[in-house]
């Protein structure tokens, strides 16, 4: 059946009462199918059977976080008629600090977490939907303009050095309601999958994926399933028990815990302007990090990173050992002192943290097709890289369109797996080597920072990225890097410029002594909880 119909007989078909066989029509396509043919906007009929269970859709996706909204709206936008299915409720609507109070999202831990949306996210946005970067800047996101740091004068190809500044909720809400109001895509709240329906694979050792199951009892076919629910996604688990063969995963730890904490500036307080991409501070003291996340509407929130054998400042999860360690660390305190900002927060803390890569191509076969993880799925690292929520968002559009030009389920996992699977591995491979020297260098390993050869993540990091303030060209690539609009190793393989990094290091001299000692900080925790 599939292919023999013409456009003439499809017509006469609608007209003499297509609705009526609408599901026996879908289930005489091939199984593991993925068509070019741009259907018709589903009637009211339609998602009631999906609703119920008996329905087919050309598209399921798994998790409405920023990959899943991402995936959604852009199949739709392309014709495709799409189910979304998201384990969390309904949404609450209202402004940009209602829902950061009182969306509720127990199935994505780090929601309240600090973001940053890189260069990467707004150029996806940019070319694929305006509306929605539109919408965000209309709730109150800061536009980071980061050319206008640079070190000379701004070039054309410049403009794409602009990060987008906003709590997670707001930005996620933009997404939300752009999916809400697609016709062609039904969102199903409150809805678990449980498992993934299968058939017979159409080439030795693939699984052929068909659909999803439903805590709910539904069985939703689809011609092509998206696997969008991030860092605790059970997919692998469920290919496993369908006889597919174990996909390429690689893991790391990412060594550190982490507490934030969301602020907001005091009437009349203007931001600090702090020469950094992202406009917030960020440092190393030698045994822990620090970064201030820039957000929305006058708020930000400082990260304070500490590795896990560092039991006593696990302290740092209470109000008020966090406020006194900021308040020691004198490139917070323009932020964080009481006369400058007030907590909007307590202390969020997040730990168990590893960075992943994953791949279903494996030796240039796939090994399910009809599936797709995208976002933290296929890719996480550590949050405070801040990569997470722009991949997300990459990868949800680019499946879409990658999509577009393949005639059939292997075809898409292939097109796809060549769009962005060297990216993420690149991108899981540059975080890892950082977390793992960042270690190396806080258990007391003689690292030379200003000498890439003992480290090259380190020498990135704390050399290169400090050096880029004095030189237009070193700007331009550092930040392209930290916006992930360059392969992570771009940077590295210019050698002019790291000669120049070096010799800019050099010329000022030694890194000054970070502040404060950890003997010092663990006393002031102390005082304040005593």
């Amino acid at each position: 059946m599939p292919g023999s119909l013409s456009l003439k007989s499809v017509q006469s078909f609608w007209v003499s009462g297509f609705l009526a066989i609408w599901p026996v029509f879908h289930e005489s396509r091939a199984v593991c199918g993925f068509r070019r043919v741009v259907r018709a906007a589903p009637t009211a009929q339609d998602v009631g059977r999906v609703a119920n269970g008996s329905g087919r859709v050309d598209v399921a996706v798994l998790g409405g976080g920023l990959a899943g909204l991402s995936a959604s709206l852009a199949f739709a936008r392309r014709g495709r008629r799409v189910i979304l299915l998201d384990r969390d409720g309904l949404v609450e609507d209202g402004n940009a600090d209602e829902l950061f109070e009182r969306w509720d999202r127990p199935g994505i831990a780090h929601f309240r977490q600090p973001h940053n949306f890189l260069g990467l996210a707004r150029s996806v946005l940019l070319d694929e939907a305006p509306d929605v970067l539109d919408a965000v800047l209309g709730l109150g996101a800061l536009e980071n303009r980061q050319y206008e740091l640079l070190p000379g004068e701004a070039q054309p190809q410049d403009e794409s050095l602009v990060s987008i500044c906003a709590r997670r909720p707001v930005f996620e809400i933009a997404l939300r309601r752009a999916v809400e109001a697609e016709p062609k895509i039904n969102v199903e709240a409150d809805t678990r999958v449980v498992g993934l329906m299968a058939a017979k694979a159409p080439r030795e050792g693939a699984v052929c994926v068909t659909g999803v199951r439903t805590d709910r009892g539904q069985e939703i076919e689809a011609d092509l399933v998206v696997d969008a629910l991030g860092r605790t996604s059970p997919v692998v688990s469920w290919l496993d028990s369908l006889g597919a063969r174990p996909p390429l995963e690689r893991r790391a730890e990412c060594g550190l815990l982490y507490y934030s904490r969301h602020f907001r500036f005091r009437p009349g307080v203007e931001m600090p302007a702090v020469p950094a991409l992202l406009r917030g501070p960020r440092g190393e003291i030698g045994y822990m990090a620090f970064s201030v996340f820039v957000e929305d509407n006058r708020t930000f929130a400082p990260v304070l990173m500490i590795p896990p054998w560092e039991r006593e400042l696990r302290a740092l999860r209470f109000d008020e050992a966090y406020m006194a360690a900021a308040l020691s660390i004198p490139a917070l305190v323009p932020w964080v002192h009481p006369d400058q900002s007030e907590p909007i927060t307590s202390v969020l803390p997040m730990g168990s943290l590893q960075n992943l890569h994953r791949s279903l191509v494996m030796d240039g076969e796939p090994v399910a097709v009809g599936i797709q993880p995208i976002g933290d799925a296929l890719c996480h690292t550590n949050p405070t890289f801040a990569y997470g929520a722009s991949l997300s968002i990459r990868h949800g559009f680019r499946l879409a369109r990658v999509a577009d030009g393949a005639n059939d389920a292997r075809a898409i996992a292939l097109a796809f797996d060549d769009a962005v699977g060297a990216d993420a591995a690149a991108r899981f491979d540059a975080v890892s080597a950082e977390d793992r020297d960042r270690l190396r260098l806080w258990q007391g390993e003689p690292i030379d920072v200003r000498e890439p050869g003992d480290s090259m993540a380190l020498f990135l990091r704390m050399t290169v990225y400090a050096a880029a303030a004095k030189d237009p060209d070193l700007f331009r690539a550092v930040a392209r890097r930290v916006n992930l609009l360059d392969p992570p190793d771009a940077l590295e393989r210019d050698q002019t410029l790291m000669e120049r990094a070096q010799q800019i290091a050099g010329d000022g001299g030694p890194p000054p002594r970070s502040r404060p000692e950890r003997a010092e900080l663990l006393e002031v925790i102390a005082q304040a909880r005593s």
